[in-house]
């Protein structure tokens, strides 16, 4: 029985005219059925943004300020970026960095993470450093990071972080590494400041790296654990938890926290879509999210209605088709949207079908990364780009009506766990040790799921299998995939219990690269029959393929 450790599929969420301002557009949003949180109205707007402007990202700061990097020609490069701090209503213009930001091996961009001093930028390769708050900065320098050294470059290394994350104490950090052969890795470290620059230290795994271990009650059984480490997107809980992308009750990711002292994901979100992002209000009593569940032609709810056990261990693969169809081809030509969605925390953990406020109002734009939140509580903002290409935009939702709570204070991050890795000797040793695996998963109560993958074929199947006594499962789930070709998911499973379900499908995606990944191919096949058809069926709803967008 071969056990395997590469099991996470994360996907790195990678102008040109002036916005103009837009009239604000009041929703109501009356009290959240669970928690009776009022949210209130809700009011959308565009920043606007000075003559000549082409935006490239902007993110509230701790003062309420908007950082803002821009370039003043469409056809600037990338990494030459000017910064400047500005107010949310376009005034305010204060410019302290223009420059060229040096390239590095296996760096992944550029993001934009304001230390919570508000006296420095993470850009994750580097520092930007000033003496005085940004809004009044007149000295930035940029100063290099450098990363563990096993982690830091190297064959077995694809892009050393992925989106990294500033706690509130200003010291702590945490980032995912994308490794050569597809898998990621979640780290937490210290930034400090030394010699030229900044170095990161103590550093620890805190990702899962094997999520079987032996079933005592069979030989030829094992035990699955849930997975930590999808890619992070915020701390939270002070500085305690990590907001990431993972599975808890789906085969699509969706949105957790990492509790870092007990090592347990909370299902932050749950639809039966691709959600990926959840960045939590100051009173961590909001969120908005990245979210396909106001897209009914691009989201693949039908992969997800039928809730399988273990999504996360027993994976299907599906991530990488679901992101590059839902997000990556809506963002380049495929109709839909991916969000952003307003929601009430409690509600969206604990109320079935709970969806929140969708903040996208016009087909032709849409959301990119990131979202952040005025330290008020009452405004949270977020980017967008035209569907036809280059122009993009700042959006702003308010909250005329809300009244947060105290801003949750800046606790102790852990500098170490009990289930972290500080040997990064195991980072090379992780990325080298791609094995197929074949496994069997007893049921608590009655029958098995025999689950096995290798590169060419992901299967799951099902034999009376029940952990409850209640719900019992049989049937099976295979994927085939080509990313440079058609690739194929097909489901028949059958639930019995309380709230019975099935699936009977057959979904096949064209390549994930073209103007139009990971198109839903609906040719006819070589037996006469259409490559993608049927449906899924829970708890009384239906999705079925023959609704979704090519």
């Amino acid at each position: 029985m071969a056990i395997v450790r590469n099991l996470l599929a994360v996907t790195a969420v990678l102008g040109s005219l002036p916005a103009c301002a837009q009239a604000p557009l009041p929703n109501p949003e009356g009290p959240s059925a669970e928690t009776g949180l009022k949210i209130g109205r809700h009011e959308i707007s565009t920043v606007p943004t000075p003559e000549g402007m082409i935006v490239r990202s902007a993110t509230y700061t701790p003062s309420g300020k908007v950082l803002v990097s821009y370039a003043k020609q469409a056809d600037a490069p990338e990494r030459d970026i000017t910064l400047a701090t500005m107010n949310d209503d376009g005034t305010g213009l204060h410019v302290f960095f223009t420059g060229k930001i040096p390239e590095r091996p296996k760096d992944n961009g550029l993001r934009y993470m304001v230390f919570p001093d508000n006296r420095r930028i993470f850009m994750g390769d580097f520092v930007i450093e000033c003496t005085a708050p940004l809004e009044a900065c007149t000295d930035a320098r940029l100063l290099p990071v450098q990363y563990p050294a096993e982690i830091a470059d190297g064959d077995h290394v694809g892009h050393r972080w992925s989106e990294p994350i500033m706690a509130p104490d200003n010291r702590h950090i945490a980032w995912t590494s994308l490794l050569a052969n597809y898998a990621a890795l979640v780290f937490t470290g210290e930034l400090q400041r030394g010699g030229a620059g900044y170095v990161i230290v103590n550093s620890q795994i805190v990702s899962t790296l094997d999520p079987f271990r032996p079933d005592p009650a069979h030989a030829d059984g094992v035990l699955p654990s849930p997975i930590r480490g999808g890619e992070v997107k915020q701390f939270v809980g002070g500085g305690t938890a990590i907001s990431a992308v993972g599975a808890v009750r789906r085969d699509l990711p969706g949105s957790v926290v990492l509790d870092l002292p007990a090592g347990r994901n909370e299902a932050i979100t749950d639809t039966p879509g691709y959600t990926e992002t959840t960045i939590f209000s100051p009173d961590e009593k909001l969120g908005i999210t990245m979210t396909t569940r106001f897209s009914a032609g691009s989201d693949l709810a039908v992969l997800g209605l039928l809730p399988r056990p273990y999504p996360d261990s027993l994976n299907m693969a599906l991530s990488m088709f679901a992101y590059t169809y839902s997000v990556t081809g809506v963002r380049r030509e495929r109709p839909g949207n991916v969000g952003p969605a307003l929601i009430d925390i409690a509600a969206s953990k604990s109320t079935a079908g709970y969806l929140g406020a969708n903040l996208n109002t016009d087909p032709d734009w849409v959301y990119y990364s990131p979202m952040s939140w005025h330290p008020d509580g009452r405004r949270a903002m977020w980017m967008e780009g035209r569907r036809d290409g280059g122009t993009q935009r700042i959006q702003i939702v308010r909250l005329p009506d809300y009244r947060p709570g105290p801003s949750i204070p800046a606790r102790r991050t852990p500098p170490k766990v009990s289930y972290g890795i500080t040997d990064l000797s195991a980072v090379k040793a992780y990325a080298h040790s791609s094995r197929d695996i074949h496994v069997r998963v007893y049921g608590r109560t009655s029958g098995h799921i025999d689950y096995d993958r290798t590169p060419e074929k992901v299967e799951k199947v099902y034999t009376n299998f029940s952990d409850d006594g209640l719900n019992v499962f049989s049937g099976r789930e295979v994927t085939l995939p080509n990313p440079r070709g058609n690739s194929t998911y097909m489901a028949r499973i059958d639930l019995a219990g309380p709230r019975p379900g099935r699936m009977d499908l057959k979904l096949t995606f064209g390549p994930l690269g073209g103007s139009m990944p990971a198109r839903i191919v609906f040719d006819q096949g070589a037996d006469g029959q259409p490559l993608s058809q049927g449906y899924a069926e829970y708890a009384g709803q239906r999705q079925e393929v023959s609704k979704l967008n090519r």
